[in-house]
C-alpha cells in the first residue's frame, strides 16, 4: 500500500495496518488465520489497543480482514465476488490487492464444442471455439480451476498469448479490442472428485464452489464460457439485493 518514504513519515497506526498487510500479502496470514487478540497485538506493537484496533479496522473496511463478533478477526477469503463487486477477473482482482498470481496453463487448444457450449456461446456446434484450462495459485496455494471457451471472433488471435504470464480479459481488450462489460455468474457448491482434488491439493469431498460465467463484449455478444472450481476456503459470494 505504501512505499518506503511514506512509511516512515506515517501514523503509528498505519504503520501497524501496513506491517499486517505485508504478512498477510506475503503469505504469513493465510486465509482463514485468525489473528492474535487486539492486547497481545498492542503488546505486540508497542502500542494501545485503540491504535490496533483502527489499523485492523483499516484492513477490515478494504476486505483484507474480517471480524466475526464474540469469535475474533481473520484472514478474508482470496476471492470475493457478488452483485457488489468491481472488478470480473479473477487475475485483476487480487493483484489490485497485492497477491501475486501465478497461473499453470494446463491446456490450451482448439476443438468443437459440446451442445451445451455451443447453446451458451450462441455458435454453430461445428465450429471450432479455444479452450483453455487453468489453474491459479497464490503463495503456492491452488485457489481455482479455470476451464474457458472462447469464440472463434478471438480465438485465432489470442492462441499465441502466454496466459502464464498475461491476463485473459487484458489480452482481449489488448489483441481483439474486446472488452468484458457485462457477465452472468451462476454458483453452486458440490464435492471435490477426481482430478479436482489433485489440482487443488484437497481430499475427496471437500467442499468447493463451481461458478459458470458467460460474459458478454460491448456488442451484447457471448465472448467467453468459463466454468471455475473455487476451494470453499478461499472464495465468498456476497448477494446484494435492492
Amino acid at each position: 500500500m505504501m512505499n518506503e518514504n511514506e512509511f516512515k513519515k506515517a501514523p503509528v497506526y498505519l504503520q501497524i495496518r501496513e506491517s499486517i498487510y505485508n504478512k498477510i500479502i506475503s503469505g504469513e496470514y493465510k486465509s482463514g488465520d485468525q489473528l492474535p487478540a487486539e492486547d497481545k497485538l498492542a503488546e505486540q506493537y508497542g502500542v494501545s489497543r485503540m491504535t490496533v484496533n483502527k489499523a485492523l479496522m483499516e484492513l477490515v473496511n478494504r476486505e483484507y480482514l474480517t471480524r466475526i463478533q464474540g469469535s475474533g478477526t481473520y484472514v478474508s477469503k482470496m476471492r470475493k465476488e457478488g452483485s457488489r463487486a468491481k472488478g470480473m477477473s479473477f487475475n485483476d482482482s487480487l493483484t489490485k490487492k497485492g497477491f501475486k498470481v501465478k497461473t499453470t496453463v494446463l491446456e490450451k487448444k482448439m476443438i468443437v464444442p459440446s451442445k451445451e457450449v455451443a447453446e451458451l456461446l450462441n455458435v454453430p456446434i461445428t465450429s471450432q471455439v479455444l479452450y483453455l484450462k487453468r489453474l491459479r495459485k497464490v503463495h503456492e496455494d491452488p485457489i481455482v480451476v479455470q476451464e474457458t471457451y472462447l469464440t472463434s471472433k478471438v480465438s485465432d488471435m489470442l492462441f499465441g498469448i502466454d496466459f502464464t504470464q498475461q491476463s485473459l480479459y487484458a489480452s482481449l481488450k489488448k489483441y481483439c479490442n474486446s472488452e468484458i462489460v457485462k457477465a452472468k455468474d451462476t454458483v453452486e457448491a458440490k464435492s471435490a472428485c477426481g482430478e479436482v482434488c489433485d489440482l487443488l491439493e484437497v481430499n475427496e469431498g471437500f467442499p468447493v464452489l463451481m461458478s459458470q460465467r458467460l460474459a458478454f463484449a460491448s456488442n451484447e455478444v457471448p465472448i467467453e464460457l468459463s466454468y471455475s472450481i473455487y476451494r470453499s476456503d478461499q472464495y465468498v459470494l456476497e448477494v446484494e439485493y435492492t
